[in-house]
């Protein structure tokens, strides 16, 4: 019997060396890894997508109408250099922060609260769908007319625009928490503040950081749109005087910012992520 089992281990332990072998084989591929190629892919993407930009100007479509990439880096370059577009990226920056933290944290507590009570959730949660239903552009001059020209109006759109998601991400993680769990620590005498902080929390920081997410644009938008509509200052203003006069190299020097602001906002928002799902790994 001695035979057998000692050749049966040597089989078993060659069927586990070519399984390495073989993921080892499996992860190196062509040499490159996911990331890489990954990385690659983009780069790529990008240089084809300023290439058919390029060549389009002023040959399939009007150059006063998409420029360039050469004129709109120029144009950012120069206005960058000059120092007259830093105002109004501060002016923007501090709206969507403020606007962003405020609402955020005015749907998350309100989404706890209701959460927790059914009755009043039964009571407010009518009007919050209506209002939610509403296109929020639509409300922006409202906020304009009530509150001026200045940075709180557009901190207030962006607020409202992010506190309604973030009410509605936290509610959703509410109402399918564990409740046979939380209901034996009702039983043993937890009080509310114990159950909200111990399990409640770990359990929607999933959905409160989807909704994090899903809020940088959102806020953004919020922000652009009070712009757009009256301000003296901001990234909405310069994309707009810069449409006034037919400057596309501008608008889009604008634009460019913007997506730097989002992707900024994204990374931000990937960091907090990491910290607050650290109890997942």
């Amino acid at each position: 019997m001695k035979p057998v089992t000692k050749q049966a281990d040597d089989t078993l332990h060659i069927e586990t060396v070519q399984r390495r072998a073989l993921r080892r084989i499996a992860r190196s591929g062509s040499g490159l890894s996911e990331q890489t190629i990954l990385i690659v892919g983009r780069i790529m993407l990008i240089l084809a997508i300023l290439a058919l930009w390029q060549f389009a100007d002023d040959r399939l479509v009007p150059d006063f109408v998409i420029s360039n990439p050469v004129h709109v880096a120029a144009r950012l370059a120069h206005d960058l250099q000059r120092g007259t577009i830093w105002h109004d990226i501060a002016v923007t920056s501090e709206e969507l922060v403020m606007g962003y933290a405020l609402g955020a944290v005015v749907g998350i507590v309100f989404g706890l609260l209701l959460g927790l009570n059914r009755v009043a959730r039964g009571i407010f949660e009518p009007v919050l769908s209506a209002l939610n239903a509403i296109p929020k552009v639509a409300l922006a001059p409202l906020f304009l007319i009530a509150m001026g020209l200045g940075p709180g109006s557009k901190i207030a759109i962006a607020a409202m625009m992010v506190a309604l998601l973030m009410f509605y991400n936290t509610l959703g993680g509410m109402l399918v928490a564990p409740r046979p769990l939380i209901d034996v620590l009702r039983v043993i005498g937890a009080r509310r503040g114990v159950i909200v902080r111990k399990i409640m929390l770990p359990f929607l920081s999933t959905y409160i950081v989807a909704g994090l997410k899903s809020s940088v644009p959102l806020a953004i938008v919020g922000v652009i749109v009070g712009e757009f509509i009256g301000a003296r200052a901001g990234i909405g203003f310069y994309i707009r005087d810069a449409t006034d006069l037919f400057d596309s190299a501008g608008l889009f020097s604008g634009v460019c910012i913007l997506v730097a602001m989002t992707l900024l906002g994204n990374w931000l928002v990937q960091l907090l992520e990491r910290r607050l799902l650290r109890w997942q790994r």
